[in-house]
């Protein structure tokens, strides 16, 4: 994996956080909905076509363990800006993910 294709990875996931943070915000509300769900989809419309890049160069063995990151993120997110609360198996969970990642990356 070059550092642009890295980087490509990271941005991807942190759209794909921002997007659901942004969908999420947007369908709770009544007034400034339409702003935020479109924001959203903005968000995971780019991750969708940052994927479809990334697939062009890696293998999706390789690839696809990036995916807990994005869930390992959005549990902080929600946590940090929907105020959702983390629970003990929560942080055991991630914990996990990211063990597994370390794990993958190795290979």
């Amino acid at each position: 994996m070059t550092l642009g294709q890295l980087g490509l990875v990271l941005l991807a996931q942190a759209a794909q956080v921002a997007g659901q943070i942004l969908l999420k915000k947007g369908m709770t509300r009544t007034a400034g909905r339409v702003s935020l769900v479109a924001a959203g989809t903005a968000m995971l419309t780019f991750w969708f076509l940052a994927w479809l890049k990334l697939l062009q160069g890696l293998d999706i063995s390789y690839l696809y363990p990036f995916e807990g990151l994005s869930l390992v993120l959005l549990v902080l997110a929600s946590s940090l800006f929907l105020g959702e609360k983390m629970h003990r198996s929560a942080w055991i969970g991630m914990a996990l993910i990211a063990t597994g990642m370390v794990l993958v990356g190795l290979n």
